[in-house]
């Protein structure tokens, strides 16, 4: 392992730290300078919104909570704090989230100047500085501005601690392999590996280092795993949704990118419910959260084991997009929502597509200034997302980490200028060619696979929230057009003419949904309650028994079928849809008031009154309220 060159008293007084500060922050708050201004800056979406609504509730004063972590909780606190400090200001949030970025592209000079040099550890900070998914991320409610630095410093802490079995240092890692794992617990993959490391390395003092680490880890982990106890009386460690993560990746449907499967609704919250609700059901008991986990992972694992040829197809599959170039969308598209902004549409930001062959060569050429914790923690961590699922928000993280083996390659380069090895120099340029040729080849079609008819869609539903129905009407039209064969975009341009009484072009944006999807249960559900609404009773009364059938997981297409079905008298139909949305959502008021005045046309009035009064809005709501006077009075 080579020294570092031109050492200086401090790193910090090495203008090319401030260099690289100064670039990382003009390319920061020039994005903002845009982001502020697009439409999902104020009104965060999925994951954000997760993360935001947490930070919110935190922030007045629920700091202890009544349930087991789902996700890991320091960047929800870490948000938490700031909105208890000074209110939930988006724009502050953003600049200091940006600021951050800035200072992990600084501290990966800093930190890397001893095995790099300064050459290297230049290039390493600049990589991390012009990365424009990164960037983009940090922009985010997301945990990556907080995964980022603290898997920086892991592998830094690491790479000091191979040097001995001194136990602060050790320690020392284990600390920020714990904080780092209280934001991604897929960090504390590495602790086994560090402990293996030591064993080998110090052999008769291994114990000293791997207590440490160890020792360390759990004191840092401890609050976590002792609040989740006291709350659920449930052994979670950090967060319970692993065994559920590691199904998304891992099932007989999965393509090792999407996170969703057959058996979920596709939306957030719809999702984790169902999850839960479908291994209550089929261990036939309430499940604590750790038990859904292990539900999740175990049917992974059958899987597995059972089609032990497919899944090694998927995680080769895996890999290979790992190491592409093209930024797998997961809670919005990159692509789309970035260059909504100047400074990505200008190209001066950096891509994976540059990052990863620089990477790559680095790593073969610059081994040798790679001590253990520059390698082991970015692929340890690399190994867990390919055996999870692969997007472009699970490796944004890992870009200061890969640019660290692109510094080492930078500075091999310069070791073999300065001592004229131009036959090692070429093979560096060959290597670079074809890493750049394999990461940049789109084999797998990705490019392809994604359409920006998604994020118009998002766009519209935004709109339409807003009462902004032009705006909507222009995003669903561009969805459509996009992707003529994508059916949300047609039922939801459907209900907008609905809305406004265009009931033909309505019925024509749904019927092309359903000859596009036939089981599409919104569609189905809508063009029952239009033609209900025309008079064509028959038809209504075909399409809402057909959306039963098809929309077990679709609350909004079970009430237009249960409504339709029970304004044509079939009560005891009605009832069934009713309650489909409530096994879903119990605290759908709209759903339990039409499951009461469906117990009511059937003669059922005491089950009527008792629905009612098992719903936590009965006293408040003026509706639930008479109904119930009525009911009691009779």
């Amino acid at each position: 392992m080579a020294t570092q060159n031109s050492r200086l008293a401090s790193p910090w007084r090495d203008p090319w730290v401030w260099a690289v500060l100064l670039v990382a922050l003009t390319v920061r708050f020039l994005y903002l300078a845009d982001l502020r201004l697009t439409p999902f800056f104020a009104h965060p979406q999925m994951d954000a919104l997760y993360h935001d609504q947490w930070a919110r509730r935190l922030a007045g004063g629920d700091w202890w909570g009544h349930a087991v972590f789902f996700r890991a909780p320091l960047y929800p606190y870490f948000l938490g704090v700031l909105y208890a400090l000074f209110g939930p200001d988006y724009l502050l949030v953003r600049v200091i989230q940006l600021v951050l970025g800035a200072v992990t592209a600084g501290l990966t000079v800093t930190l890397t100047r001893r095995p790099l040099g300064r050459v290297g550890a230049t290039a390493a900070g600049f990589l991390v500085a012009l990365h424009g998914p990164l960037i983009y991320f940090e922009g985010e409610l997301l945990l990556v501005v907080l995964e980022a630095p603290f898997y920086l410093l892991t592998a830094w802490a690491l790479f000091r601690a191979a040097a001995g079995p001194r136990w602060r240092r050790w320690a020392l890692a284990g600390v920020l392999l714990g904080l780092g794992a209280l934001v991604r617990p897929t960090l504390l993959a590495v602790a086994p590996v560090a402990g293996f490391y030591a064993l080998l390395r110090f052999r008769g003092r291994w114990w000293r280092p791997m207590a440490a680490l160890a020792g360390a880890v759990l004191l840092v982990v401890a609050p976590a795993l002792i609040r989740n106890y006291a709350v659920g009386r449930d052994v979670v460690p950090i967060a319970s949704q692993g065994g559920l993560n590691f199904y998304l990746g891992n099932n007989p449907a999965a393509d090792g990118m999407a996170a969703v499967a057959p058996e979920f609704r596709r939306t957030w919250t719809g999702g984790v419910d169902d999850a839960r609700r479908l291994a209550e059901l089929d261990r036939g008991r309430p499940l604590r959260p750790s038990e859904v986990s292990r539900y999740w992972l175990g049917r992974s694992l059958g899987w597995i084991r059972s089609h032990p040829g497919a899944a090694a197809l998927l995680d080769l599959k895996k890999l290979r997009v790992f190491w592409n170039a093209f930024e797998v969308p997961n809670n919005q598209d990159y692509y789309f929502f970035s260059r909504l902004t100047r400074i990505f549409r200008s190209g001066l930001l950096s891509t994976f597509g540059v990052l990863g062959p620089l990477a790559l060569a680095g790593l073969l050429f610059g081994r040798r200034r790679l001590d253990f914790g520059w390698i082991a923690v970015p692929a340890v961590l690399m190994l867990v997302i390919v055996a999870f699922f692969v997007c472009g928000r699970f490796r944004a993280p890992l870009v200061p980490l890969f640019a660290v083996w692109a510094g080492a390659g930078v500075a091999a380069v310069v070791d073999g200028i300065r001592a004229r090895r131009w036959g090692r120099l070429a093979a560096y340029a060959l290597v670079l060619a074809a890493a750049a040729g394999a990461v940049n080849a789109d084999s797998l079609h990705l490019r392809a696979r994604y359409s920006p008819s998604e994020s118009h869609l998002r766009l519209g539903i935004f709109y339409a929230a807003r009462g902004e129905d032009a705006r909507a009407r222009r995003e669903y039209e561009a969805a459509v057009a996009a992707d003529p064969a994508f059916p949300d975009g047609w039922n939801n341009l459907g209900v907008l003419h609905a809305q406004h009484h265009r009931l033909r072009q309505a019925e024509e944006a749904f019927r092309t949904a359903l000859a596009i999807s036939p089981d599409h249960a919104k569609a189905l559900g809508n063009l029952a309650a239009l033609d209900f609404q025309e008079g064509h009773r028959a038809e209504a009364d075909s399409l809402a028994r057909k959306t039963l059938a098809v929309a077990a997981g679709e609350p909004d297409a079970l009430y237009n079928a249960a409504v339709v079905l029970g304004n044509l008298g079939d009560a005891a139909a009605a009832l069934s849809g009713f309650r489909g949305i409530l096994r879903l959502d119990p605290g759908n008021a709209a759903a339990r008031v039409g499951e009461a005045k469906a117990l009511i046309v059937l003669g059922r009035r005491d089950d009527a009154r008792r629905t009612l009064e098992a719903h936590p809005e009965a006293r408040r709501s003026p509706e639930l309220r008479e109904m119930l006077k009525n009911l009691e009075g009779s």
